[in-house]
């Protein structure tokens, strides 16, 4: 019987020993996740920009949905709770978040810091983060709250100068696009876009405007049509189709599914490819 005991007590011993280990693990994850400074990006550039500035410094959750369009993501009771437990909230603006404006009304920015790109949008067009210019003054205005953001503008100045250099020779000065989010990219590096639809690639164009479009591709020789990974491919398709041209992406990094996440695509390995199919579309001489 006094082995048995004993051999109770050994085993009692180790029980409470793995529970205080497991505890102190807890309360050490807990401590080092209230240390870190609580941000809410509306969508995916956003939220990859937080995350390069902040690193470990941050937690930062993405409200949009991997893979999701955020024109019009509506917000569930988690994302206003998320939001409103921030230490930082990062906003596109220009009417980006049809949300947006309802939350800050009811947000106290004496709790949680706001960052929007006022100031950097012509007209209506939310889009600056496909500029790699534009893109550096969000990466500045993020790292007034969360940390240095040096590494990641030179990151966007070296992408600019790759834009510079591989779009500064081309024969063809325009592109068609499912939906007007590249003219920014389009001012910055000389050429023009021609979008099929607005700003929202759900909005569906006239038979006449497609018709338009239609006529201006083959007046100008266009042979690629893009179309964005986001949004159905079929008006892209179906113009390519009318005019006997191809089709090509061209990603306006509004969203990034989990899989392309997992394989290792972020903002800067998309925009490199956008790139790479606007020399092509362009017919750029490398």
């Amino acid at each position: 019987m006094s082995r048995k005991i004993i051999l109770l007590f050994v085993i009692a011993v180790l029980i409470v020993g793995i529970v205080v280990l497991i505890n102190k693990s807890i309360k050490k994850s807990d401590k080092e996740n209230s240390d870190k400074i609580k941000v809410t990006a509306s969508f995916y550039p956003l939220y990859f920009f937080a995350k390069e500035i902040g690193g470990e410094k941050v937690e930062v959750i993405n409200i949009t949905p991997s893979g999701t369009e955020p024109h019009d993501y509506e917000l569930t009771t988690q994302d206003f709770i998320n939001i409103e437990s921030s230490d930082v909230l990062i906003l596109n603006g220009a009417g980006l978040e049809s949300w947006g404006n309802d939350v800050l009304k009811n947000l106290s920015p004496e709790k949680t810091r706001i960052i929007a790109g006022e100031g950097l949008f012509v007209g209506n067009d939310p889009h600056v983060w496909l500029s790699p210019v534009l893109a550096q003054h969000m990466a500045g205005a993020i790292g007034e709250a969360l940390g240095d953001a040096t590494s990641l503008r030179e990151k966007l100045q070296a992408l600019d100068v790759k834009y510079r250099q591989g779009l500064s020779n081309c024969k063809q000065k325009n592109i068609i696009t499912p939906h007007r989010a590249f003219g920014y990219l389009a001012a910055a590096y000389g050429f023009k876009e021609v979008p099929i639809t607005g700003l929202s690639p759900e909005a569906e164009p006239s038979a006449q405007e497609l018709a338009n479009i239609a006529d201006f591709a083959r007046k100008n020789n266009i042979k690629y049509i893009f179309f964005d990974s986001l949004a159905s491919p079929k008006l892209s398709q179906t113009l390519a189709k009318e005019i006997g041209a191809q089709t090509l992406a061209l990603n306006s990094l509004e969203g990034l599914s989990d899989k392309e996440i997992a394989q290792g695509k972020n903002y800067f390995t998309e925009m490199e490819t956008n790139l790479a199919n606007l020399q092509i579309a362009l017919q750029c001489q490398k």
